[in-house]
């Protein structure tokens, strides 16, 4: 029997056939956790890299997601965020698994005292800022889009995208969160590539297990195209941080994200 990597419950053998469009009919078989429901696709393997074309659904959906010359995508609004929950507007933020998306120079634009950096694989955008994963250092903010779906070790991935936070900062990632409906009625976990589908109790257990807190809240992108399981899960370490979150949410009905 196979366990989770997350909470090490047992993991329960699932096949998901997707009834809806674009990946109607994809067959695929995976693990479900019994105990914090993580579900676990290891075949669904696929490129990770956040490109710009728009010749199918998924690229699509990314190229409105990214940044381009005449607006800010997803990533600037996240950073914008974490800059406004932290006070602090020479803070450095990571982009990682930035791709060729280029919110970083949006942000730069906009808030020239801060630090950007971008962490990936390997350096798409041949950029003077950018540093390989291995070796980044930590920042105040760290910006996560539609990554953490992509992680075949769970928890040692994590692991590696927490290091990169300071003791004093936070992590923004947004991805869909699983929430116990019918799977067969979900495009996300059939995009390839997608082989995590978190949930939120496995998430808390990842926090918990790694020092932190867990937030979950709604951007405004999950109310029209990103569907009602589109989240940000962010991640802090500190009560300080916490009553930032509560104090920035206080005034704000959802998180921002990219116009459409």
């Amino acid at each position: 029997m196979s366990q989770c990597p997350v909470c090490n419950g047992q993991d329960n053998a699932i096949v998901s056939i997707c009834l809806v469009a674009a990946y109607y009919g994809k067959t695929m078989h995976g693990f479900e956790c019994g105990e914090c429901g993580l579900i676990r696709y290891p075949d669904n393997l696929g490129a990770f890299k956040k490109v710009l074309e728009s010749s199918n659904h998924a690229s699509q959906d990314r190229s409105l997601r990214n940044a381009n010359d005449e607006r800010p995508g997803r990533e600037f609004y996240m950073a914008e965020m974490g800059l406004e929950v932290l006070g602090k507007k020479d803070a450095s933020i990571s982009f990682f698994g930035s791709g060729l998306n280029t919110d970083h120079i949006w942000i730069k634009g906009k808030y020239p005292e801060a630090t950007t950096k971008l962490v990936d694989l390997e350096n798409m955008q041949d950029a003077e800022n950018f540093e390989a994963i291995a070796n980044a250092t930590p920042s105040d903010i760290v910006i996560a889009a539609e990554v953490i779906e992509h992680f075949t070790e769970p928890v040692e991935h994590f692991q590696s995208l927490l290091r990169l936070l300071k003791p004093n900062g936070i992590l923004i990632c947004s991805s869909n969160i699983y929430d116990g409906t019918d799977l067969s009625h979900h495009i996300y976990p059939f995009v390839p590539g997608h082989v995590a589908y978190w949930t939120p109790l496995s998430l808390i257990k990842l926090a918990s297990d790694n020092g932190c807190f867990v937030d979950f809240r709604t951007p405004e992108i999950g109310l029209t195209r990103g569907g009602p399981r589109k989240k940000y899960i962010i991640f802090y370490r500190g009560v300080e941080m916490l009553f930032r979150m509560s104090l920035y949410f206080g005034s704000h009905m959802h998180a921002p994200s990219e116009k459409v």
